[in-house]
């Protein structure tokens, strides 16, 4: 089927209501999953921002005990992992538009020049490092601008990207941004990491304080491509053990529909030390994913492990279903 074609049809259903899939309970369902199936985007972040980060992430994703990863394209390890991202041809590696680098010892610059946007960056051409500077002054033109070149970036380095991630949800922060973030989205036929917003999952995010507008929720809404039905992390914790039953804990409540849990492993060094206030609870988690309990846990679970490739290849395979049937009648 033609992709304008089919971009075209797809904003017509979300926007009329009408679409069979909605019949569906949640995302899993209208994607073939099996009915109250419990889907799983185990999700490695920040590739390329730093080697402690990026070395376990691609060791994980490598042994298949990560499904998923992101990659940033503004990093100082972005050139080695893109060489990596070529070499994992039918692995699920997306790209981390990032805005926001809340570090004193990494200075990342965004891929346009200052002079295109300026407005994200700070005095000396560095990204921000707190979300709040980011989101007072950031233009909303600069931000499609740096967004479309962190793409282009990537692509050109040889990474195909399955997915769009949103860097510490900065691309988020207001409705005009998140408009673009679901737009480049559909734009480049790139999936982005959104959650459905279902009144019980506003309501959860109002209960933490995170109060979202009218507009924002419109917006999600009327966002045709697939969406997840939660997101999860790992909470902090005082030990490894903690640190651990946290994660059986958050896997094993987890409620029909497909779940993106976000993992933030890092190796531990000196360097990583300096690199980040958390840097216990991201060597924690790098442990998790070498820990052969954790493994014999995943096996246990009646847990469906998937990526965005897969969520993305029944998307399409439905919609191109549907299209043929409703041709027929």
């Amino acid at each position: 089927m033609n992709r304008l074609v089919l971009v075209v049809s797809l904003f017509l259903t979300s926007m009329s209501g009408v679409s069979r899939a909605a019949a569906q309970s949640n995302w899993a369902e209208r994607l073939g999953f099996p009915a109250g199936g419990r889907v799983v985007i185990l999700h490695g972040n920040e590739v390329g921002l730093a080697y402690e980060f990026s070395r376990p992430v691609q060791q994980a994703l490598e042994d298949g005990v990560l499904t998923s990863a992101s990659v940033s394209p503004v990093g100082p390890w972005f050139p080695e992992s893109a060489d990596w991202a070529k070499s994992q041809s039918d692995a699920d590696v997306g790209i981390t538009l990032t805005f926001v680098i809340p570090s004193d010892v990494i200075g990342c610059r965004p891929v346009s020049s200052r002079e295109e946007v300026g407005s994200l960056t700070n005095a000396d051409g560095y990204l921000p490092r707190t979300l709040l500077q980011f989101t007072v002054r950031a233009d909303a033109d600069q931000v499609r601008h740096e967004a479309e070149s962190q793409i282009r970036h990537a692509r050109a380095a040889g990474i195909q990207p399955t997915h769009l991630h949103p860097h510490l949800g900065a691309i988020l922060t207001r409705p005009e941004l998140m408009r673009t973030y679901l737009d480049l989205a559909v734009e480049h036929w790139i999936p982005a990491v959104m959650v459905d917003m279902t009144p019980a999952l506003i309501a959860r995010f109002r209960e933490r304080g995170i109060d979202l507008d009218d507009e924002t929720i419109e917006i999600i809404a009327n966002y045709p491509l697939p969406k997840l039905d939660d997101i999860k992390d790992i909470p902090a914790a005082e030990t490894y053990e903690e640190k651990r039953e946290n994660l059986f804990r958050v896997l094993s409540e987890l409620e029909p529909g497909i779940t993106q849990i976000f993992l933030h492993p890092a190796d531990d060094t000196p360097g990583i030390q300096r690199l980040c206030d958390t840097w216990e609870q991201r060597v924690w988690e790098s442990q998790l994913l070498n820990d052969p309990e954790v493994r014999e846990f995943l096996q246990e679970q009646d847990l469906i492990l998937s990526n965005w490739r897969d969520i993305m290849r029944r998307f399409e395979s439905i919609h191109n279903a549907t299209d043929a049937e409703d041709e027929g009648e």
